[in-house]
């Protein structure tokens, strides 16, 4: 930079009175002559550049044939201004300029930032390409991934003071071929009917988020002994609240409920369906100190069943406490280890009772829009106070992935663990892994698929026995308004259990309307 500020100098000295005289003839054909040095190819016609540049050393000495010419050039054109600038110094800038002609060298190829200055005008530099890792690539600022649905029929949501409300219904109709999803079972028409409605807040600090969705289907004429309906439903509620810079406190709570499917080991079966009720709820402070980040969490959650008949016996809290270390190793990648201790209790006080632990280790990834998520796998051991139980331990793996490898298309990965309590007889509890990907691509703002597959497999521990769950969808979304959408979706499911004569599977089509705003 010391060696190319000179010519610089120079160049907008002879600029300036170049624009005072037509008659001058020291302009820019000095300047793009000192640029050139002689040299053919590094500077284009029209003032781009070419293969290599120069860099002006200004150690050598300069022609006196150069130095006589740019000296009576400065002084004619200085004798046309407002006579201001000596002629010392007009002189002193021709020799500046000649010298730095004489010493100029060849060293390379110009950087695409920083663009030549021609005779009267500056070009603009040109915008440096994001830098990738790999495969993925950074995106610039408001190329946001696609969100997975339609955009035209986008959420705007209503105001209600610092609130935004988010409201959302479906309503289809069809047809499966399976309607208790049990083996040997018989087909049906359905109808289903499925309201949500999401509260968040809009403040400058902290957040409030409540969301709530139901679920009811209904099947006009059901084999015989079987349930003509069912329901689900959730709701959840986060707070998070920015106690400082680099501190976070969050609250959640969650309650779900929803049928327990009635090929499961644990059902009843029959007309009188057996619900699965979970509520849940969990405090963190989390201290995020530039590179290290800890986060300290206590969660709460039980599992209760009603409906069907002796099913009161598997009703249990599990209380926990975790302790997280992070360290941001890049903006894009933050290592994680967590540390966790359980507690299972039974309502019923028998020898199910169990104290536990669980490792996890992984990693926490945040590469723009591009690739976002987790990704961790650990250890979890739960040991039942009764001898004759096995404890009930495993792999944890889990995941939850997003990646956009175009703006028009997003891949969704999710894995995860889940540690179940049973009501079989010697059984300890059920451990069931599973996994879930899903590809949705945006083909006009108002038309969009969605498919996806998944897999799920639960081993009793204590009892010789397993399952294995395969499912698969396809859903086509087609906005007609910004409030309203058609839709069209086919479902699959297929269990094979370790069980004789317990293997089924079903098919589903639906189509409706979704309205929102």
């Amino acid at each position: 930079m010391n060696r190319i500020l000179p010519v610089f100098c120079v160049m907008a000295v002879a600029t300036a009175a170049a624009a005072q005289t037509s008659e001058s003839t020291y302009d820019s054909d000095f300047l793009r002559g000192t640029l050139e040095a002689g040299q053919p190819g590094e500077t284009v016609e029209d003032g781009t550049a070419g293969d290599d540049f120069l860099i002006f050393d200004g150690a050598s000495e300069a022609d006196p044939k150069d130095r006589s010419a740019a000296k009576a050039a400065s002084g004619k054109a200085a004798s046309r201004t407002d006579r201001t600038a000596s002629d010392e110094d007009v002189r002193g800038a021709g020799r500046t300029a000649s010298t730095n002609r004489a010493s100029a060298r060849r060293v390379g190829p110009i950087p695409p930032s920083r663009p030549i200055q021609s005779a009267g005008q500056v070009r603009p530099v040109a915008p440096v390409a994001p830098l990738t890792t790999g495969s993925i690539g950074q995106v610039a600022d408001g190329d946001a991934p696609f969100g997975g649905d339609t955009l035209r029929d986008q959420p705007q949501g209503i105001r209600v003071g610092t609130f935004l409300l988010y409201p959302e219904l479906i309503l289809r109709t069809g047809a499966t071929s399976n309607v208790e999803g049990v083996a040997g079972g018989e087909g049906g028409a359905l109808a289903r009917v499925e309201p949500s409605l999401r509260l968040s807040s809009d403040w400058d600090r902290h957040s409030l988020e409540v969301t709530f969705r139901g679920g009811f289907t209904g099947y006009p004429d059901p084999p015989a002994g079987a349930s003509s309906s069912e329901s689900s439903a959730e709701a959840a509620g986060t707070l998070r609240i920015d106690a400082g810079e680099v501190t976070t406190l969050e609250a959640r709570t969650g309650y779900a409920v929803s049928p327990e499917s009635q090929s499961s080991p644990e059902s009843t079966g029959g007309a009188k369906r057996t619900y699965q009720h979970g509520v849940s709820g969990s405090l963190a402070v989390t201290r995020d100190a530039g590179l290290i980040a800890v986060t300290l969490r206590g969660n709460l959650d039980a599992t209760l069943y009603t409906g069907g008949t002796e099913v009161g016996n598997r009703d249990n809290m599990v209380a926990s406490g975790t302790a997280r270390l992070g360290y941001n190793l890049r903006a894009t990648l933050s290592p994680f280890a967590e540390a966790t201790v359980l507690g299972r209790f039974f309502d019923d006080g028998s020898k199910r009772n169990a104290k536990g632990y669980a490792l996890r280790a992984g990693l926490d990834l945040n590469a723009g829009p591009k690739l976002t998520g987790e990704v961790g796998i650990g250890w979890r051991s739960e040991d039942l106070e009764g001898s004759s139980y096995k404890k009930l331990q495993g792999l944890l793996a889990d995941a939850d992935l997003v990646w956009s490898p175009t703006r028009l298309t997003t891949v969704r990965l999710n894995a995860s663990t889940a540690f179940e309590a049973s009501s079989l007889t010697g059984a300890s509890g059920s451990l069931v892994h599973s996994g879930t990907l899903s590809v949705a691509h945006s083909l006009t703002n108002d038309f969009a698929v969605t498919v996806s597959g998944g897999v799920a497999r639960r081993d009793y521990q204590g009892v010789d026995l397993s399952e294995l769950t395969y499912t698969g969808s396809a859903l086509a979304t087609y906005a007609i308004s910004d409030t309203a959408a058609l839709q069209t979706q086919y479902s699959f499911e297929r269990v094979d259990s370790s069980l004789a004569g317990q293997d089924h599977d079903s098919h589903t089509i639906e189509a409706g309307v979704r309205i929102r705003r």
